[in-house]
Protein backbone atom coordinates (compact mmCIF):
# COMPACT_ATOMS: atom_id res chain seq x y z
CA UNK A 1 0.00 0.00 0.00
CA UNK A 2 2.75 2.59 0.75
CA UNK A 3 4.31 1.15 -2.42
CA UNK A 4 1.10 2.47 -4.62
CA UNK A 5 1.27 5.94 -2.27
CA UNK A 6 5.05 6.61 -3.49
CA UNK A 7 4.47 5.69 -6.91
CA UNK A 8 1.25 7.70 -7.36
CA UNK A 9 3.29 10.76 -5.75
CA UNK A 10 6.26 10.63 -7.58
CA UNK A 11 3.99 10.23 -10.75
CA UNK A 12 2.10 13.46 -9.83
CA UNK A 13 5.30 15.17 -8.82
CA UNK A 14 7.28 14.16 -11.94
CA UNK A 15 4.05 15.78 -14.17
CA UNK A 16 4.30 19.32 -11.73
CA UNK A 17 8.02 19.48 -12.73
CA UNK A 18 7.71 18.90 -16.03
CA UNK A 19 9.13 22.07 -18.13
CA UNK A 20 6.00 24.42 -19.95
CA UNK A 21 6.39 24.07 -23.46
CA UNK A 22 6.53 27.50 -24.92
CA UNK A 23 3.74 26.99 -27.16
CA UNK A 24 1.46 25.73 -24.56
CA UNK A 25 2.62 28.89 -22.84
CA UNK A 26 1.72 30.99 -26.03
CA UNK A 27 -1.83 29.63 -26.70
CA UNK A 28 -2.97 30.54 -23.03
CA UNK A 29 -2.61 33.95 -24.23
CA UNK A 30 -5.91 35.88 -24.49
CA UNK A 31 -7.00 35.13 -28.24
CA UNK A 32 -8.08 39.34 -28.44
CA UNK A 33 -5.99 41.34 -27.65
CA UNK A 34 -6.43 44.85 -25.87
CA UNK A 35 -6.52 48.07 -29.11
CA UNK A 36 -3.23 49.90 -27.57
CA UNK A 37 -1.60 46.54 -27.88
CA UNK A 38 -2.47 45.54 -31.19
CA UNK A 39 -1.63 49.35 -32.59
CA UNK A 40 1.67 48.75 -30.35
CA UNK A 41 2.48 45.61 -32.45
CA UNK A 42 1.11 46.57 -36.04
CA UNK A 43 3.73 50.03 -35.37
CA UNK A 44 6.26 48.27 -34.19
CA UNK A 45 6.28 45.92 -37.99
CA UNK A 46 8.23 48.25 -40.62
CA UNK A 47 7.85 46.86 -44.53
CA UNK A 48 10.99 45.54 -45.68
CA UNK A 49 13.00 48.72 -47.45
CA UNK A 50 14.71 46.25 -49.99
CA UNK A 51 13.65 45.91 -53.41
CA UNK A 52 14.61 42.88 -54.59
CA UNK A 53 15.32 42.84 -58.38
CA UNK A 54 16.66 39.23 -58.75
CA UNK A 55 15.36 36.44 -56.53
CA UNK A 56 17.59 34.04 -55.16
CA UNK A 57 18.58 31.90 -58.80
CA UNK A 58 20.88 28.98 -59.08
CA UNK A 59 21.86 28.46 -62.63
CA UNK A 60 24.14 25.12 -63.76
CA UNK A 61 25.14 24.05 -66.97
CA UNK A 62 27.33 24.85 -69.72
CA UNK A 63 24.79 27.69 -71.43
CA UNK A 64 25.66 31.60 -69.76
CA UNK A 65 23.49 33.10 -67.64
CA UNK A 66 21.45 36.08 -68.61
CA UNK A 67 19.17 38.17 -67.09
CA UNK A 68 18.07 41.66 -66.47
CA UNK A 69 16.18 44.03 -63.89
CA UNK A 70 15.34 47.21 -63.62
CA UNK A 71 16.40 50.33 -60.79
CA UNK A 72 13.53 52.49 -60.39
CA UNK A 73 14.16 55.56 -58.71
CA UNK A 74 11.80 55.66 -55.97
CA UNK A 75 12.98 52.23 -54.51
CA UNK A 76 16.52 53.59 -53.47
CA UNK A 77 20.12 54.84 -55.69
CA UNK A 78 21.76 51.64 -54.34
CA UNK A 79 21.98 48.18 -55.73
CA UNK A 80 24.23 44.69 -54.62
CA UNK A 81 24.41 41.54 -56.95
CA UNK A 82 25.57 39.01 -55.55
CA UNK A 83 27.15 35.96 -57.15
CA UNK A 84 28.39 32.55 -55.63
CA UNK A 85 30.66 30.48 -57.60
CA UNK A 86 29.97 27.05 -56.76
CA UNK A 87 31.90 25.96 -59.29
CA UNK A 88 36.03 24.94 -59.48
CA UNK A 89 37.02 27.42 -62.58
CA UNK A 90 36.39 31.32 -62.94
CA UNK A 91 33.46 32.69 -64.24
CA UNK A 92 33.42 35.98 -65.65
CA UNK A 93 29.96 38.77 -65.63
CA UNK A 94 29.63 41.58 -68.18
CA UNK A 95 26.67 44.50 -66.81
CA UNK A 96 25.47 46.44 -69.49
CA UNK A 97 23.67 49.65 -67.69
CA UNK A 98 21.27 51.14 -70.27
CA UNK A 99 21.93 50.53 -73.98
CA UNK A 100 24.19 52.96 -74.86
CA UNK A 101 27.10 52.14 -71.98
CA UNK A 102 30.56 49.88 -72.52
CA UNK A 103 29.94 46.61 -70.79
CA UNK A 104 31.40 46.29 -67.07
CA UNK A 105 33.22 43.50 -66.95
CA UNK A 106 34.51 41.75 -63.39
CA UNK A 107 35.94 37.58 -62.96
CA UNK A 108 34.20 36.06 -60.51
CA UNK A 109 36.99 33.25 -59.24
CA UNK A 110 36.26 29.46 -58.38
CA UNK A 111 34.67 28.51 -54.99
CA UNK A 112 34.23 32.07 -53.99
CA UNK A 113 31.23 34.94 -53.47
CA UNK A 114 31.19 38.17 -55.51
CA UNK A 115 29.35 41.31 -54.52
CA UNK A 116 28.98 43.83 -57.46
CA UNK A 117 27.45 47.40 -56.37
CA UNK A 118 25.52 49.63 -58.79
CA UNK A 119 24.39 53.47 -57.92
CA UNK A 120 21.67 54.71 -60.50
CA UNK A 121 20.35 57.85 -59.34
CA UNK A 122 17.21 57.50 -61.73
CA UNK A 123 15.50 55.13 -63.83
CA UNK A 124 18.18 52.37 -64.71
CA UNK A 125 18.41 48.94 -66.51
CA UNK A 126 20.93 46.62 -65.82
CA UNK A 127 21.67 43.19 -68.23
CA UNK A 128 23.69 40.42 -66.22
CA UNK A 129 25.56 38.27 -68.59
CA UNK A 130 27.63 35.74 -66.86
CA UNK A 131 30.18 33.15 -68.94
CA UNK A 132 32.71 30.70 -69.03
CA UNK A 133 35.58 31.62 -71.31
CA UNK A 134 35.99 27.70 -72.21
CA UNK A 135 32.92 26.60 -72.04
CA UNK A 136 33.27 24.66 -68.15
CA UNK A 137 30.09 23.67 -66.63
CA UNK A 138 29.04 26.75 -64.80
CA UNK A 139 27.50 26.52 -61.03
CA UNK A 140 26.12 29.50 -59.69
CA UNK A 141 23.49 31.34 -57.40
CA UNK A 142 22.87 34.83 -58.16
CA UNK A 143 20.65 37.75 -56.19
CA UNK A 144 20.36 41.36 -56.53
CA UNK A 145 18.32 43.44 -54.15
CA UNK A 146 18.03 47.56 -54.45
CA UNK A 147 18.14 49.62 -51.48
CA UNK A 148 18.03 53.23 -49.99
Amino acid sequence: MWLKKIIGAGIVFSVLLMPVNKLDAESRIPAEPSSKVASASEESVKPDPNALLIGQTHHQGRAAYTGSFTMVADNGTLADIIIENHSNHPMYMNLYVDDYSEPMETTISKNSEKTVNLLALQDTSVKVYIYSRIGHDMDLSIRAEQFR
